[in-house]
């Protein structure tokens, strides 16, 4: 019989004090911010403002923070354990995995369809930028897409992790200054803001969407909201490898812990111990935490320029003008800003696209890892290959077959990003229940938020889906 873990000493990081520590500390989850940034918040929270004013801040809201929930609970879970929680799931009752092998084939059927949407974006912002609309060949956001795909592939193919995560940080302050910069300028109605983030509503599209983009209005609010909710802060085919990611700071069991078996990891649990491990929680905390906050203050500040500069235009992003629009949010305060905000959001889409691959392959990895043996034994390396090579040709293929790019990423939001994360929080409690002594377990809040975020994101997927092919 294997003697019961002990938590290790405390880092020096982990130790200090300060916001110093804090970013310190602060690492994996600049890549999940990033990653997002570039689509939830850039697009869709402008485009959410752009189309029903500040009355669904709640919403963009409301799904950071129930993605903060279900990010923070698995980082817990094998912070204290070393074992990420999808390797729990194939224990739940029935044949063996087959919760694990439902949520990794809709996690990694995900993949293509936002790895085709996304560059196919930064296509168009491209074409824009360069001014080559209506020019043969290269006015073509295909072309460019498929020549940020190659070049995404060759980076992640020879970066190594601490690049990456250097990279996307930089990326994450740059876009967040000018952004902050241009929402405090814009001078919005801050009592619609306050009651648009505290009084849920479901509105209607207003006459003049219905008649000036009729493509828009079409789509049902429920899929249009479902696309919010799913964009905003990534979804499981981003968390799986986030989580998986976590590896490389060692925090708490970390890699030292044990493969638990049926049973789970074997925790000692003197009081000594167990106060240890509670003080190692202020790591995965402060990461998701950041990370999480991140992304609400960029949504809010995106969603607030929707609402006060695009709306009373009657201008909603859309089409291969999903990016060029919103460069009026900083050239009200001087034409010259054009320039930064086509920097900020090129490198914040490219960083997208580059982080994207990395996790996805972590993803895949994590996935797999609790039903195929050959992937359990396996390093990620092994696996990159494979997995860049079925992202790349199947995004590429997808974007040349055409189609609007937020028609292309919808299915993935709905499902990756709304259906599974509610599935992953409701699971988190099981987990949580049956393989962590009480001492270690969450305490009532946490639990009850668990169950809400499960429960809404579920429900709003499961409509949603039936709503988009049904509709």
């Amino acid at each position: 019989m294997s003697e019961a873990l002990r938590y290790p000493e405390l880092s020096e990081d982990m130790k200090a004090r300060g916001f110093g520590a804090m970013l310190r500390i602060f690492g994996p989850g600049a890549i999940i911010a990033s990653v997002t940034i570039g689509s939830g918040e850039t697009v869709f929270a402008s485009r959410g403002g752009a189309i029903f004013g500040y009355t669904l801040l709640w919403c963009f809201i409301g799904g950071g923070l129930m993605k903060f929930v279900q990010v923070y609970t698995a980082a817990r879970y094998m912070t204290l354990t070393g074992e990420h929680p999808i390797e729990r799931w194939k224990y739940l009752p029935g044949p063996q995995g087959w919760a694990v092998w439902i949520l990794a084939v809709m996690t990694i059927l995900c993949f293509p369809l936002w790895l085709s949407g996304l560059p196919k974006m930064l296509g168009g912002l491209t074409v824009w930028i360069l001014g080559f609309e209506g020019v043969d060949v290269w006015g073509d956001a295909r072309i460019w897409g498929t020549a940020f795909v190659v070049l995404a592939i060759a980076i992640t193919l020879v970066q190594s992790y601490g690049a990456l995560e250097t990279f996307q940080t930089v990326v994450v302050s740059v876009l967040l200054l000018s952004i902050l910069t241009a929402a405090a300028a814009a001078q919005p109605d801050w009592l619609a803001v306050l009651l648009g983030t505290v009084v849920p509503t479901l509105p209607a599209y207003e006459a003049w969407v219905a008649s000036k983009y009729p493509a828009v209005a079409a789509r049902s609010v429920v899929v249009e909201l479902g696309v919010y909710l799913g964009a905003i802060g990534g979804g499981t085919q981003d968390y799986f490898g986030y989580i998986g990611m976590l590896r490389e700071k060692a925090w708490g069991l970390m890699g030292r812990g044990g493969e638990g078996g049926e049973r789970g990891v074997d925790i000692a649990g003197d009081a000594d111990n167990i106060d240890l491990g509670r003080s190692w929680l202020r790591a995965p905390f402060i990461d998701a935490g950041v990370s999480f906050a991140c992304v609400v203050v960029f949504t809010m500040a995106f969603m607030i320029l929707g609402a006060a500069v695009l709306k009373p235009q009657h201008i909603v992003p859309e089409g291969m003008q999903l990016l060029s629009v919103q460069a009026d949010f900083l050239t009200r305060l001087h034409p010259a800003l054009l320039y930064f905000y086509q920097f900020g959001v090129f490198t914040a889409f490219f960083g997208t696209i580059m982080a994207a691959y990395e996790l996805y392959v972590r993803t895949t990895h994590e996935c797999f890892r609790p039903i195929v043996r050959r992937v359990r034994e396996a390093q990620v390396a092994d696996l990159r290959p494979w997995v860049v090579g079925y992202c790349g040709i199947g995004g590429v293929a997808i974007m040349w077959l055409g189609g609007n790019p937020v028609a292309i990423v919808t299915p993935a939001a709905i499902f990756g990003g709304v259906l599974t994360c509610g599935l992953w929080c409701l699971l988190m409690v099981w987990t949580d229940r049956r393989f962590l002594p009480a001492s270690l377990q969450m305490g009532w809040p946490l639990v009850a938020l668990n169950v809400i975020s499960g429960l809404f994101l579920t429900g709003w997927g499961i409509r949603g889906a039936i709503d988009f092919f049904g509709g």
